[in-house]
């Protein structure tokens, strides 16, 4: 008897036999060139030994069809003694020969075949062609072809043998043009528009960026991302469409539009903290620091803090795996919606064993210092996430983790996984500085030297123009305690236009936390300056500070740093604050003191790139008859101040056109640093600089100084590395247009 796939009847012999019961002696397979036996075998319910059944061969018929391997499918029962023979007899589909992809002119054939699903010699699958048509229009329209058509075609190459052709008309790629909004009276479209990640063509941004390019994911993302802004505003009952997509005639600009339903606005009703095992005043006070309070509008964003506050204050408190469970009721009428957070606290633990592993070179106890928990203590969970941030500063590892393990004895073992990054560099190089001229760059360093975490540097910069040589050693935890120390001995010699100086110093510096994000610093600094080889046309004022002076000065510090990385900030603060006295009881030539204020503020924004303001305010003088000495005045206008401006240009000149640096600085910026390179570490930068350096005749003012400018930042084998380019927005008439600089260390 024959069955064929199509057919419906109950299977009967030719002689009218009914195999149904008889064991099956065997499994015959027919007609097979590609698939194996046991592909075909293993994929069927009716096995050798086991009993017939024809509603089983039905399945198994419709199940090997289901491979996509066959154009045809059949099975054959015959009798074999008291049992029976299986025999599937198939017609495979043809076997694909040659893959043929035909139009692409943007797009490399290597790279749309890595995409499909389909390969020569395998046979032909009409779904994985279905799938691998699907996989090439999406890989189109990430490339921003979002107008691309794409065609399969077939065609014979010998017996049983075809040719797959994908036919492409690629079309001119696609940016999106405008994305509009319909019902949203209470918010306007340009402030919807910023909280979607798919965003508008720009002509500034699209080359550096992804923006206007419309990805699938993100558009799926993008109605979820609008729903979430209306709930965190309260309009609870809003409802985002899924946006509709439109192609001008001329398949190049994307038109979307999202219809929203706003509703009305829900406040919060009453709020209560549900904890079996609290005293009263407890929950009181944790309703305090809630931010969700009764009558307040509505906000999801609010009910995720909350929740996130509350798990941190029990994690605080030893409870690693509170579960809280907020738990809503919504009034239409009153447009309430009442909160409750039931809280099961769970059992406290206490950190167990810590371990350190994947540390080759570093000493554990570089690692250990830098935990803010040590065995036995109370687990805390905000001190678990700060342990992570603090070795990833370090700056010592590729790769940092630590992971929690539970035991049985209400204890949690810390597993400490690192990487090992490069710590030591020697690099040798030429560069160009438009104050310097060409420079020379000698570099050795090593961060984590003896793998104790000491910093040893040996830097040489020579230029036609300038000579320095410096050599350091850092300990953050000298005799391993909290306390850091350092020494540094350095020789300047320097060509200004008017005249030379030649500088030899040391300096010696102390540093203490106060507590985890404050510290102070203070250091002594003897050095010794000479001024020489003065223009015969240089003002009076050069003139008086030739010959050599000896400086002994002492300095005090005193920071709050909460930035979330050391070398590329995307969100926290620094502030810091020094003050530098001279002379005096500390003898000597110069008697002189300064007062410097500075701080940094980053702001996270889109694409991994953040906003960065700051600042700095100075002030110095001379005492006890003395005035500030020319080497010790403020020069703004260069890299590290007001770029695009070449060094000291923004500040005093004397009656010749030389600058002379100023008694007071008052410097504004800001920088948009987005990503260049993810994966090289390189940066891009946009910024507007402000600043200026004031004599001592001159008031404080906000009559400053403007630039703009772009730039690149990269974490070079020779350490941080910045280029910049300004370009100065009211050039006076002995001033460049724009200046162009670089350096190599920190960024900020």
């Amino acid at each position: 008897m024959v069955l064929t796939l199509f057919c419906s009847p109950p299977p009967t012999s030719a002689a009218g036999e009914d195999f149904s019961g008889h064991q099956v002696v065997e499994i015959v397979v027919l007609g097979n060139q590609k698939v194996t036996k046991d592909t075909i075998t293993d994929k069927m319910k009716t096995k050798v030994g086991g009993q017939l059944s024809t509603t089983t061969l039905d399945q198994d018929l419709k199940d090997l069809y289901s491979l996509g391997f066959f154009d045809n499918l059949m099975i054959n029962l015959a009798a074999v003694g008291d049992g029976v023979e299986v025999a599937v007899i198939v017609v495979e589909k043809p076997t694909i020969n040659a893959i043929v992809i035909k139009g692409n002119k943007k797009v490399k054939r290597k790279e749309l075949l890595k995409e499909i699903t389909l390969h020569t010699f395998n046979i032909l699958n009409e779904d994985r062609l279905k799938e691998s048509l699907e996989k090439m229009k999406t890989f189109y329209h990430e490339k921003g072809f979002y107008s691309v058509r794409i065609k399969t075609k077939t065609a014979k190459a010998g017996k049983n043998h075809v040719q797959i052709i994908f036919v492409i008309d690629e079309g001119p790629k696609c940016y999106v043009k405008k994305i509009r909004f319909h019902g949203n009276d209470n918010f306007r479209s340009w402030s919807l528009r910023r909280k979607i990640q798919t965003k508008t063509y720009s002509f500034f941004l699209s080359w550096a960026t992804d923006a206007g390019i419309l990805k699938k994911d993100q558009l799926e993302n993008d109605s979820k991302l609008l729903k979430s802004f209306y709930l965190s505003k309260g309009y609870v009952q809003a409802r985002i469409s899924k946006p509709k997509i439109t192609l001008d005639d001329n398949r190049k600009w994307i038109y979307l539009d999202f219809d929203i339903e706003e509703g009305e606005v829900f406040t919060m009703g009453k709020v209560e903290v549900v904890d079996p095992d609290s005293e009263p005043e407890l929950t009181d006070n944790l309703l305090k620091i809630l931010k969700g309070k009764s009558g307040k509008t509505f906000s999801n964003l609010d009910l995720q803090s909350d929740i996130e506050t509350l798990s941190t204050f029990f994690a605080d408190r030893g409870h690693a795996y509170v579960d809280i469970d907020p738990r809503t009721s919504i009034d239409p009428e009153k447009r309430e919606i009442d909160v409750s957070y039931y809280i099961t606290r769970g059992t406290k633990f206490l950190f167990g064993r810590i371990n350190i592993g994947g540390n080759t070179k570093t000493r554990d106890k570089v690692i250990r210092r830098e935990l803010r928990f040590s065995e036995g203590d109370l687990f805390n969970g905000s001190a678990l996430k700060r342990s992570r941030e603090r070795i990833n500063n370090t700056q010592f590892f590729s790769e940092a983790d630590i992971q929690t393990i539970q035991n049985d004895d209400e204890t949690i073992d810390v597993n400490v996984k690192v990487v090992e990054g490069s710590t030591g560099a020697f690099s040798i190089g030429l560069g160009y500085s438009t104050v310097d001229s060409i420079i020379g760059i000698a570099n050795i360093s090593q961060k984590n030297w003896l793998g104790k975490g000491l910093n040893v540097t040996f830097n040489v910069e020579l230029s036609g123009y300038r000579q320095f040589y410096n050599i350091g050693l850092t300990d953050p935890y000298f005799l391993d305690m909290n306390m850091s120390s350092g020494i540094n001995i350095y020789n300047e010699e320097y060509e200004y236009d008017a005249y030379y100086t030649s500088q030899q110093g040391i300096r010696f510096s102390i540093g203490k936390p106060i507590n985890e994000y404050t510290s102070w610093s203070a250091g002594y600094r003897w050095e010794k300056v000479e001024i020489f080889n003065i223009s015969s046309t240089a003002s009076d004022y050069i003139l008086d500070e030739e010959g050599t002076t000896t400086t002994s000065q002492v300095y005090v510090s005193l920071s709050r740093d909460k930035r979330d990385n050391y070398l590329f900030p995307t969100r926290g603060y620094k502030v810091k604050g020094t003050v530098v006295f001279a002379g005096g009881p500390l003898g000597f030539d110069n008697d002189f003191y300064k007062v410097i204020l500075e701080g940094h503020k980053f702001y996270p924004f889109k694409w991994s790139s953040a906003f960065h303001l700051w600042g700095r305010l100075s002030y110095a003088d001379g005492y006890g008859g003395q005035d500030l000495p020319l080497y010790e005045r403020f020069w703004v206008g260069g890299l590290k101040t007001v770029r695009g401006f070449e060094f000291g240009e923004a500040g005093p000149e004397d009656e010749n056109g030389d600058v002379i640096g100023g008694t007071k600085e008052l410097i504004l910026s800001a920088e948009w640093i987005f990503p260049l390179i993810k994966n090289m570490g390189l940066k891009g930068v946009i910024f507007y600089d402000a600043g200026k350096a004031f004599d001592d005749d001159e008031n404080l003012s906000f009559d400053l100084r403007h630039s703009v400018g772009f730039g690149v930042r990269w974490k070079s084998p020779m350490g941080p590395l910045r280029i910049e380019w300004g370009f100065n927005l009211s050039p006076e008439d002995d001033e460049e247009s724009s200046v162009w600089d670089f350096s190599v260390g920190t960024f900020f």
